[in-house]
């Protein structure tokens, strides 16, 4: 009887020990494992259109939503998101989002007389990055790496991002210099450049070059790379004419109103062109309706905006 009892006992576990068994490795896998899902690609989207996407895929949005200047995603639109596109993530996983605050405009730092490490970082700190970087020999900069000048100035509007170029001292000059390459320079810093490096500037003479910008430098004499003394006068042939180097130009207001038709953002760009230069002034996303206003842009001679919508010329006058 007592082994009868015992028999029974042992079979009991044995069968509450397989139960169990079945349970953890199988049971409870099989109930907890959710299938795999692919993220969908939400780069330019709205936020409403990424949220429904995201539950429509069995995914969330992760709380901490950032944000990130952008000149080609409208505001408030997807700039970023992390998984990428077509990732395969388990479902219910949040999913990060980096949302577009448009276009912004920072104001340029004064960057002359210090040294180029220091300027990279207050331009970074500006939202501005190092551009080209020139070097001169300057009496007045004596410290050999200090800025002598930028471009845009010190105090004006720039893009964010946009780049800050510099000319930097190479400190006092010697008795011989190494002739630069002043081909295609912009005729204002050639004439700055010259005086700090202790050149003095002889004939200025002005020729049509289509290939090269208005006011720009087409050749020089002496030439790139010749030993030359200070206080050498150097020569210049000049792209475009006397009259648009002389003219001081005018300020103009640009203002415009995108077209309202259809519900969806257009891709603008406005672009002035006048005697000197051909600029694109804007190059983004905007809603329809939307008004776009810039500060004030100085043109030289005659001037004309031209604007595209999604690529299409629509509108065309004098300023």
């Amino acid at each position: 009887m007592l082994a009868a009892i015992i028999r029974f006992a042992v079979l009991y576990l044995a069968t509450i020990a397989i139960v169990g068994l079945v349970v953890v490795f199988l049971v409870i896998p099989w109930s907890v494992r959710s299938e795999d899902v692919e993220v969908p690609d939400m780069v330019g989207e709205s936020y409403d259109q990424a949220v429904a996407l995201l539950y429509n895929a069995g995914l969330q949005v992760a709380d901490d939503i950032e944000t990130k200047a952008s000149s080609d995603i409208p505001k408030g639109f997807v700039l970023e998101q992390s998984p990428p596109a077509d990732f395969k993530v388990k479902r219910n996983k949040p999913v990060q989002l980096t949302l577009s605050i448009g276009d912004q405009m920072v104001e340029v730092p004064d960057t002359t007389g210090k040294p180029l490490k220091a300027v990279e970082k207050i331009l970074r700190d500006a939202g501005l990055r190092r551009g080209r970087v020139a070097e001169v020999h300057s009496d007045e900069y004596a410290v050999a790496g200090a800025v002598i000048a930028q471009t845009p100035l010190s105090g004006t509007m720039h893009q964010q991002g946009a780049a800050v170029h510099l000319l930097l001292s190479l400190g006092k000059r010697s008795r011989v210099i190494l002739m630069p390459d002043l081909r295609g320079e912009p005729i204002d810093e050639v004439r700055a450049m010259l005086k700090s490096g202790g050149l003095e500037i002889g004939d200025e003479s002005y020729k049509s070059a289509p290939e090269i910008p208005q006011g720009s430098i087409i050749s020089h004499f002496p030439v790139a790379g010749e030993l030359v003394h200070v206080g050498q006068v150097v020569s210049l042939e000049i792209s475009g004419s006397a009259k648009t180097q002389t003219d001081r130009g005018r300020l103009i207001s640009l203002r415009y109103r995108v077209s309202k038709e259809g519900g969806l953002p257009r891709h603008v760009r406005l672009v002035v062109e006048d005697e000197r230069n051909i600029l694109t002034v804007v190059d983004s996303h905007y809603e329809p309706g939307a008004l776009i206003e810039r500060p004030p842009l100085r043109v030289f001679g005659e001037a004309t905006m031209t604007v595209f919508e999604d690529g299409v010329e629509v509108q065309k006058k004098e300023l």
